[in-house]
């Protein structure tokens, strides 16, 4: 059976790449607030440090699947997660 280009495999691992970077983003966020320089009164801040990491991760994995779909959104030729009902 032939993987498609954006079948559920891709979305399912796009998904968990773009959470764990969402999280890594808390975190990190949770981190640096008591402890640097910067106005965390200022929501543009805020908003910035946690959503430009899941951002970069949504782009490069759409554009790593376009370049290479056989590696799914990751741009290491690694085999992409267990397939999904239903695809």
């Amino acid at each position: 059976m032939s993987k498609k280009k954006w079948g559920k495999e891709f979305w399912a691992d796009l998904g968990r790449q773009h959470t764990l970077a969402e999280i890594g983003a808390l975190l990190t966020t949770s981190a640096l607030m008591g402890s640097t320089a910067v106005n965390w009164s200022n929501g543009q801040a805020v908003w910035t440090l946690l959503g430009a990491p899941p951002a970069v991760s949504f782009l490069k994995g759409i554009l790593a699947n376009l370049k290479n779909s056989d590696s799914g959104p990751s741009l290491l030729p690694s085999p992409p997660a267990p397939p999904v009902d239903g695809d």
